[in-house]
């Protein structure tokens, strides 16, 4: 059972505003976007894995009107950061200021052997690939500005010449879990994004503790920095289903060896290799079932919150002083679009009744 407790590290409470991931299709974006925002959640951030966030951030900036939009996350590498600025640029514009670049590196395999991309020095690529983003924008905004590194380069300004002097720059988050790219992220970024996969403990004991020494080392002042976590979350008047829903997907995430220390803040250290074991030798149908049973339902109150909406509430209520932002994410492994639709609902409607905005 997670931790009563909310409190960093440091005994302070952060802000914990409530943002929501959207894994829904193209058809559901402006319903959900327009549910979201009447119930006050603060901001919708967008996935990216078989369509592109910069496309569904659009669908979302257009759907909204108040509510900020990010993206959680766009791939980086398989993009050249000047196009990737021009995209953030557009966005910010179009949304009035609304729109936030939340952006992730994503594994070797994935990179090389569907994006083609190169992957390498994930951490220091990243630090380089923010940097041409800030001189970018500022060429946008008439200042001269260039940039050298070791992966990427920006020498020559925009033909286009808008000079819009009185442009912020879009706010700039970087997805991390290890300690390489969370200093990239201090050093570099706005804020940070932390993955849906995670515990309280971790974040108290681990992950906070991490960015507050950072932010330390180079000087800068926390409440410049903001810290924006994922949650699975899953409601249903049907608290059996939804808690088998976020048991599957903890199930998918557990299965990853980069994601070791989340299952260690809890001592359970060996669910990973159990879960791996579990992938591997069920197939079909079968394996959805198998990851599920593979999960004690003590491991599941440890790594997700999941129940009828009453209890989701109040259990989210007691995470969200852990960040300046928890970001509520539906599980989504093996879930369909109506699926999707239905948890995406549910949750807006389990945390959001009382908070209802004309």
């Amino acid at each position: 059972m997670m931790d009563n407790t909310s409190r960093g590290s440091a005994g302070t409470l952060r802000e914990g505003t409530l943002g929501l991931s959207l894994y829904c299709s193209y058809e559901d974006i402006a319903e959900i976007a327009v549910a979201a925002e009447r119930r006050g959640f603060e901001a919708l951030w967008v996935s990216e894995a078989g369509e592109s966030a910069i496309i569904r951030a659009s669908a979302a900036i257009h759907a909204s009107s108040r509510i900020e939009v990010g993206t959680n996350v766009a791939l980086a590498f398989p993009r050249s950061p000047t196009a990737m600025a021009m995209d953030a640029w557009d966005l910010s514009g179009l949304s009035g200021g609304r729109f936030s670049l939340g952006l992730g590196s994503q594994v070797r395999r994935i990179i090389e052997d569907r994006y083609s991309s190169s992957f390498s020095s994930p951490a220091a690529r990243m630090a380089e690939y923010l940097q041409v983003l800030r001189s970018a924008w500022a060429m946008e905004r008439g200042d001269s500005s260039t940039f050298t590194g070791q992966h990427y380069r920006l020498l020559l300004p925009s033909v286009a010449g808008l000079g819009s002097s009185d442009r912020k720059d879009p706010q700039v988050y970087v997805a991390a879990v290890g300690p390489l790219m969370t200093k990239t992220a201090v050093r570099y970024a706005d804020g940070i994004l932390g993955h849906p996969f995670t515990s309280d403990r971790f974040l108290r004991d681990t992950f906070v503790p991490r960015i507050e020494s950072l932010l330390e080392q180079e000087g800068r002042p926390s409440a410049g920095f903001r810290f924006c976590q994922g949650f699975i979350v899953s409601a249903d008047d049907d608290g059996d289903r939804a808690r088998r829903a976020a048991k599957l997907q903890i199930a998918f995430y557990g299965t990853t060896p980069n994601y070791a220390g989340v299952f260690a803040s809890y001592g359970d250290e060996d669910l990973c290799g159990r879960l791996r074991g579990v992938w591997k030798s069920a197939d079909g149908s079968d394996l959805c079932r198998a990851l599920v049973d593979a999960v004690p339902d003590e491991a599941l109150d440890r790594y997700a919150i999941a129940g009828e909406p009453a209890e989701v509430r109040t259990r989210v209520d007691r995470v969200r002083p852990l960040c300046d932002q928890l970001i509520v994410s539906p599980p989504w492994f093996a879930a369909g679009p109506k699926e999707m639709r239905e948890r995406t609902l549910k949750l807006i409607e389990a945390l959001g009744p009382d908070r209802q905005i004309s």
